[in-house]
């Protein structure tokens, strides 16, 4: 496994890590872990020939952001729970 391809299983993990989290309502962690997750993508992007890999990049960039979306949702229902 090259580098490159060790470093895009390192961001499969923390998206899974990020899911996990989201599952258990770990809500005061989130966050961080995805302004970490968002930097390292970045990281990874910026090195020579990760373009190479803009498939993987790209699926990890749809993870993401269905992981937010559902992060949207269950704020949503929260506040509307609150205004209950």
């Amino acid at each position: 496994m090259s580098g490159a391809e060790a470093r895009l299983d390192a961001l499969r993990g923390e998206i899974e890590a990020i899911r996990a989290a989201l599952d258990q309502d770990y809500l005061a962690g989130l966050p961080g872990m995805i302004d970490r997750y968002d930097a390292a993508v970045r990281e990874f992007c910026a090195l020579p020939g990760a373009s190479a890999f803009a498939a993987q990049v790209r699926a990890l960039r749809d993870a993401q952001q269905a992981l937010v979306d559902e992060m949207r949702e269950r704020n949503a229902r929260l506040l509307e729970l609150i205004r209950r």
